[in-house]
């Protein structure tokens, strides 16, 4: 035991003696618990409580002493410390003795060995180095850091918890797409500071008000994978919005608006889950036009990614958990808006309006499969679903499935309601084989089943006549080949004799039938063996080369 420490220890023994034997004359009550304490034993320890005495107002220090940010058991813990008792520090108090101390003026400057370098030695060796310990304590001492805030103890936390999730983000929750957590992360080894089947302190257990900030910072710092800040955002969201329902509306409506300012605009980041499930929770509790218009720009970056599913959430019900389609406009809302932004950019990808108008089908075939979808909203969902696929999809087959599926379920309906119902379709746009289903389906109305027999007729005209055409060009296309080759046969004969050589200075001569006008390419020929000169231009046949003349043949005389 050091010096110091045996000094502070007699010193505690003496005080602990002497108010033994004295009454207290400090009398106060901090939330609702009564103290009484010696006003000499608190200004030996607290720096106010000691500049308050000097001046005798006592009044005036009951007040401070009564309106303290703290616990009884933490006030108790503290006037403990002055009596000489021993302080036990957890993350649970630490955050509030700190504010105590701080703000009493208990340092070092006033008394030695204190309890504010106490208090600021467990923090930074037993708390700080811990994620637990830190978010515990954050989440502890939120009423108390507001006193703290010219300290900077709120940003301490945060580089601390910053650090940590940059090291291993998946502390923070593992990404989330499509409504499954996904384990792609890989991190080095060397910087794992935790072990995987070590259970962490969820961070959505902080106070919104610090929850927001902290991610906000951690954003800014691009040291954590956006991923991570992502999912960490949606465990929240369903923490305090989605599954709170005995949650207050305004604190749950301040969530949600919080969650949208946190989540990326890049496409495919957020599920479409998650962002049609805050769209709609966004709208229940009323939260600003900027928070709904947030999550549908979203969403329209992205509706050709989303599943049937998804869709069906936003035509749910306020509190429905089940099988409702209630809400068709937000589904036209959020169609519209998806048109809007690609409309909006140059490109020539179709390939995302394609996406939605089978996701729309494959919606509409879900509804249509529920008997509880009424007449007006099935027509009304059908007409979106033959408006997104107008010049996009070749075939209305998915739509007949859709009807026919409906009339299933809903088998109650009059022949004039099924026709309201039929009147989406377009027979002309059947293929051959959903012109042969719906000629034998007996739920269709008798109208529908007449025209789809005459589309069918005109289908088998069609092929017929498109068969015989084919026949013909074929023909056509056999003579034009035999034609061709003729004429690539005199092709050929003509390069040949162009690739005449002369050998030995004879002049070969190939002469077609006699004609008034001589051939251009024979006249070429014999350019190219000489046969033509300035002076025997005018004679076609003059030909100056040097031929062997036919030797005369000898004749023997007899008498010679």
């Amino acid at each position: 035991m050091s010096d110091l420490e045996w000094k502070n220890n007699n010193e505690n023994r003496n005080w602990k003696l002497m108010t033994a034997s004295c009454s207290p004359d400090l009398h106060i009550h901090v939330k609702g618990v009564p103290f009484h304490l010696h006003k000499e034993v608190l200004a030996k320890r607290s720096a106010k409580v000691s500049i308050l005495l000097e001046r005798n107002e006592i009044d005036e220090l009951r007040y401070i002493l009564r309106d303290l940010e703290a616990e009884p058991a933490t006030f108790e813990l503290i006037a403990g410390f002055c009596y000489g008792d021993e302080v036990k520090f957890s993350s649970d108090n630490i955050v509030s003795v700190l504010c105590v101390a701080y703000y009493l003026g208990m340092n070092e400057e006033h008394s030695s060995d204190n309890l504010l370098s106490k208090a600021s030695k467990f923090l930074e060796t037993r708390v700080l180095p811990c994620w637990n310990e830190t978010v515990n304590a954050l989440r502890s001492g939120d009423k108390s850091l507001d006193k703290l805030a010219d300290v900077g103890l709120v940003d301490l936390f945060f580089d601390s918890l910053i650090g940590k999730a940059s090291y291993d983000p998946r502390i923070l929750g593992e990404p989330i797409k499509n409504g499954e957590e996904t384990n792609d992360y890989r991190p080095n080894p060397r910087r794992r500071l935790f072990t995987i089947d070590w259970k962490s302190e969820d961070l959505i257990t902080v106070p919104l008000r610090l929850y927001e900030p902290l991610m906000i910072r951690a954003m800014k710092s691009r040291s954590i994978p956006i991923e991570y800040i992502v999912s960490s955002s949606f465990k929240y969201a369903k923490k305090w919005v989605f599954d709170g329902e005995e949650s207050i509306s305004g604190q749950r409506r301040k969530a949600i608006e919080a969650v949208e300012r946190l989540l990326p605009h890049q496409r495919g980041l957020v599920s479409c889950e998650f962002l049609f499930e805050s769209l709609k929770h966004s709208i229940w509790l009323e939260a600003s036009s900027q928070c709904r218009n947030g999550f549908e720009i979203r969403i329209s970056k992205q509706l050709d990614l989303a599943k049937p599913t998804d869709l069906k959430i936003l035509s749910r019900g306020y509190g429905e958990k089940g099988e409702s389609f209630e809400d068709i406009e937000l589904v036209k809302t959020v169609v519209k808006s998806f048109y809007g932004n690609y409309t909006s950019e140059d490109t020539e990808d179709v390939s995302h309006f394609l996406r939605v108008a089978k996701l729309l089908e494959e919606f509409l075939f879900l509804a249509a499969c529920e008997d509880s979808l009424k007449l007006e909203a099935f027509v009304e969902l059908a007409e979106i679903t033959v408006a997104t696929s107008q010049g996009v999809l070749r075939y209305s087959d998915g739509i007949y499935k859709a009807i026919d599926v409906f009339l299933k379920s809903h088998r109650y309906l009059t022949e004039s309601e099924k026709m309201e119902a039929c009147k989406v379709l377009d027979c002309k746009k059947l293929s051959q084989e959903g012109c042969e289903r719906a000629a034998k389906n007996q739920r269709l109305p008798l109208r529908i089943v007449v025209q789809v027999l005459f589309v069918s007729q005109l289908q088998i005209r069609d092929t017929v006549a498109k068969e015989i055409k084919g026949i013909e060009e074929t023909e056509e296309q056999e003579e034009e080949i035999g034609v061709s080759s003729d004429e690539d046969e005199m092709e050929k004969m003509s390069n040949k004799l162009l690739g005449l050589e002369i050998e030995n200075h004879e002049c070969v001569v190939h002469r077609w039938k006699k004609t008034k006008k001589k051939s251009s390419v024979w006249r070429e020929v014999k350019r190219k063996f000489g046969c033509l000169t300035s002076s025997s231009s005018s004679s076609a046949d003059a030909c100056t080369c040097d031929v062997k003349r036919k030797k005369k043949k000898k004749f023997h005389h007899p008498y010679k």
